[in-house]
């Protein structure tokens, strides 16, 4: 199958100098590392529909779309903190479950999948550089 059987390929684009990366608004997401829940709810987040990987790395021609998506993690399975000072990097970690709910819009097609379970997430803090100490 490869590459040729993909039809969409959803993403911001790279108009704000990042890849596949888009800032969301502050109030779509909640979290409580101590208990080890998070959720993210965005709503008809505006991206594009580039059809394949290789035309969204080419910023090739694209269609306007639409997604929006529901994750929430819950329990604690472990934790994990991280401190590396060779590299300035530190970190706190809970090992969970979570559960995804996704759409996507676009002129002549929509897609709405199914709550998607899964018993291998995590939720995290991380440091690094400048941010490190």
């Amino acid at each position: 199958m490869g590459l040729t059987s993909q039809v969409h390929d959803f993403n911001p684009g790279t108009d704000n100098g990042l890849f596949w990366t888009i800032p969301i608004d502050r109030g779509s997401a909640t979290i409580n590392l101590g208990r080890g829940s998070a959720a993210l709810h965005v709503t008809d987040l505006d991206v594009e529909d580039y059809g394949n990987v290789v035309n969204a790395l080419m910023d090739g021609p694209s269609v306007e779309a639409a997604v929006s998506f529901d994750v929430s993690w819950q329990g604690v399975d472990d934790r994990v903190k991280i401190r590396n000072t060779d590299v300035d990097f530190g970190g706190e970690y809970v090992r969970n479950s979570a559960e995804l709910v996704w759409s996507a819009e676009e002129s002549g097609f929509t897609f709405h999948s199914d709550a998607l379970a899964s018993d291998f997430a995590t939720l995290g803090h991380e440091r690094n550089g400048v941010f490190f100490s």
